[in-house]
């Protein structure tokens, strides 16, 4: 009787075809020029149309797939939770881990560690995770004494007997963009990437690669730019540690990405759909033994590029949409950045707004509890095609030149 119903129901409607909708929009110009008024060209090298349709995903091959399958489209795992995620800079180790305590009492589960100091011995690193318990928190560790950090760490691991499949840790080393990229420099620390792999093979959630594509964002990149260079980067790194003897399954198992997310609210869902399904093109061409290697680990963080100084309090809306995009597309972990980032060192209200942004969309609008909601969407699934094709002829042509270096 139901099946009966549904019949019904669609019956009543019957369909309008494509060149029905045209003609209404043509009279409703009243002569105006349809590419001027209705399409969007875009930065990023393609067209948007004023509407899509079924027949727009015609010969779209990634549609079918599931979250968890291959090519990760909708995600690479089959739920939605996200890591909140802030950062602390550590000036006094003490005085960072009650910030980091105070935070993780507020809602965090990922905590960011930039250090700098030009020494950071083993009872400053003590001293700044005490109380916190390592297997329930995601820590990350940035800075420029990031890559010496490693082998502290994991000493530290042992020492207090943590077993290895519980370490959740990441390493911000990233020699090409944050250094080559931004400075000029190659640092030596490249030379050394496929030893860290080694050293932290046996411990399945620590990565010691971030590839750091927000940078690219934040320099004025279009997200074609940005998605297609972070590839190139995360492909260098891929290339290096398998011709330092670490198989594939290993070395893409090691690397994270960081990336950013805009206010194009729709594209920036796009890009992070997109981003998963070409990087795991490019993984499985190196013959991983199990697909799940070719999963990309992605981190997001809110623009600093979008923030205005003249009106700080705007930034609270363009932080809260942008982290309402990464959300909707599926990131494993999520900072939103305080809204008076781009001009001072943030508050504490600053950074609680920051941290509620995402608390907010986790439990009151509950956006952890559905997979890819915009999967399906003629319009995002077109926008995942482009953005896809139009980023991977970039890589191409970065590939065609040597690779990102």
């Amino acid at each position: 009787m139901a099946n009966t119903q549904r019949e019904k129901l669609f019956t009543e409607f019957p369909a309008v075809a494509t060149e029905q909708w045209e003609e209404v929009i043509t009279a409703d110009l009243k002569g105006a020029d349809y590419e001027r008024k209705l399409v969007w060209k875009t930065g990023e090298g393609f067209n948007v149309r004023p509407y899509y349709r079924a027949e727009n995903l015609e010969g779209i091959r990634f549609l079918g797939s599931q979250a968890g399958e291959f090519p990760f489209v909708r995600g690479t795992r089959a739920h939605n939770r996200w890591h909140v995620h802030q950062t602390v800079k550590v000036e006094n180790p003490a005085e960072a881990n009650a910030e980091a305590l105070k935070m993780l009492n507020a809602g965090i589960d990922s905590i960011e560690f930039r250090i700098d100091a030009a020494d950071f011995s083993d009872a400053d690193l003590d001293a700044l995770l005490a109380g916190l318990s390592i297997p329930a928190v995601e820590l990350v560790f940035s800075g420029s004494k990031c890559h010496d950090l490693v082998d502290q760490v994991l000493a530290k691991i042992a020492r207090e007997g943590i077993a290895r499949e519980e370490a959740h840790i990441h390493f911000c080393i990233d020699p090409l963009v944050k250094g080559l990229t931004s400075k000029g420099v190659l640092c030596s620390c490249i030379d050394g990437l496929a030893d860290l792999v080694r050293k932290t093979a046996d411990y399945k959630h620590i990565r010691v690669v971030t590839v750091s594509g927000h940078i690219f964002s934040n320099a004025g990149s279009t997200i074609v730019e940005e998605l297609a260079f972070t590839l190139a980067a995360g492909h260098d790194y891929l290339v290096r540690m398998t011709e330092g003897g670490i198989d594939a399954d290993k070395a893409a198992r090691k690397i994270r990405f960081a990336m950013n997310v805009t206010s194009n609210y729709f594209m920036e869902m796009a890009k992070f759909r997109a981003a998963r399904m070409l990087w795991a093109n490019i993984v499985k061409a190196y013959g991983p033994e199990k697909e799940c290697a070719c999963k990309m680990f992605t981190h997001a963080v809110t623009s600093a590029w979008n923030q205005t100084v003249y009106d700080p309090y705007v930034n609270m809306l363009r932080g809260t949409t942008e982290a309402m995009s990464a959300s909707i597309a599926g990131v494993h972990s999520l900072e939103v950045l305080p809204f008076d980032a781009s001009y001072g060192e943030p508050d504490e209200f600053s950074k609680r707004i920051a941290r509620n942004a995402e608390l907010l969309l986790k439990h009151e609008s509950h956006f952890d509890q559905v997979v890819d909601p915009a999967g399906g969407s003629y319009y995002i699934e077109t926008l995942t095609q482009s953005i896809a094709a139009e980023a991977w002829k970039l890589f191409l042509e970065i590939e065609e030149k040597g690779g990102y270096t």
